[in-house]
């Protein structure tokens, strides 16, 4: 029978705090210790250490400092496993950067970054698209459909991120005509905290039933949020966004 390679354990270090995480606790400790004997004597002790930018939740990280200078980083769900990060030794008195220095933020803010904004990209798209499907229900039917079923958009009602609706609302008037049609709105509410909303609304214009036009908007809450959005506002002109979210089609 041959001999299979085994696979490395997970570095929980690495999904305590993401990518550079042995860089930043290593920086951190640098920045602690001042490397004379006295100051290390001072240092030595057990300290805990959680990265800027990391969601709440996370696991902070233990760091051992023996009065050397040694740096052991202490896993945060079993004691008895460590990582030796090293030793630092002085090389300079400067406790400066040097000159045109680029100072990189934390890895793991970026990554969660990315990732924030491809979720909130999904929602943008389908809301989007829920808008364009409304105005050409309209220009078949005329009239809009009145759920994400009967649009036949193939969006599902909830993704792991976020609920999506769409409904007629016959409350806001954007045409003195007979038989308005209503106007239609679209929401991607977020289900978790961190991610924007958004909120789309397909409307007509004109004078008489056959001089309509479809319109739409998209709008973006301004900040992340989970709660659901006001009516939007017609200024006799146009449809304009609720409260606390703007228009992002221009």
């Amino acid at each position: 029978m041959s001999n299979q390679p085994q696979s490395s354990p997970k570095n929980w270090l690495y999904f305590a705090f993401g990518s550079g995480a042995t860089l930043i606790i290593s920086a951190i400790a640098f920045g602690i210790l001042s490397f004379n004997k006295s100051a290390q004597i001072q240092s030595a002790g057990t300290w805990k250490v959680e990265a800027n930018g990391t969601p709440t939740g996370t696991s902070s990280v233990t760091i051992i400092i023996s009065s050397e200078g040694k740096i052991t980083a202490l896993s945060p769900t079993n004691e008895k496993e460590a990582i030796e990060l090293g030793t630092i030794t002085k090389v300079s008195d400067v406790a400066v950067l040097p000159k045109d220095a680029q100072v990189l933020p934390n890895p793991f803010v970026y990554f969660t970054n990315q990732a924030k904004k491809a979720r909130q990209s999904e929602a943008k798209t389908y809301t989007g698209a829920m808008n364009r499907s409304q105005q050409a229900h309209y220009l078949e039917k005329d009239r809009w459909a009145k759920n994400i079923d009967e649009l036949a958009v193939g969006i599902v009602a909830e993704s792991d991120n976020y609920r999506y609706k769409t409904q007629p609302i016959g409350s806001i008037k954007t045409a003195n005509i007979k038989n308005y049609p209503e106007i239609a709105v679209q929401t991607a509410l977020a289900k978790k905290e961190g991610l924007k909303s958004y909120l789309g609304v397909s409307y007509v214009t004109g004078s008489s039933s056959n001089d309509l036009t479809t319109l739409a908007i998209l709008c973006e809450s301004n900040e992340p949020t989970t709660k659901e959005a006001g009516l939007p506002k017609f200024d006799g002109k146009a449809v304009q966004c609720p409260d606390g979210y703007t228009n992002i089609n221009n």
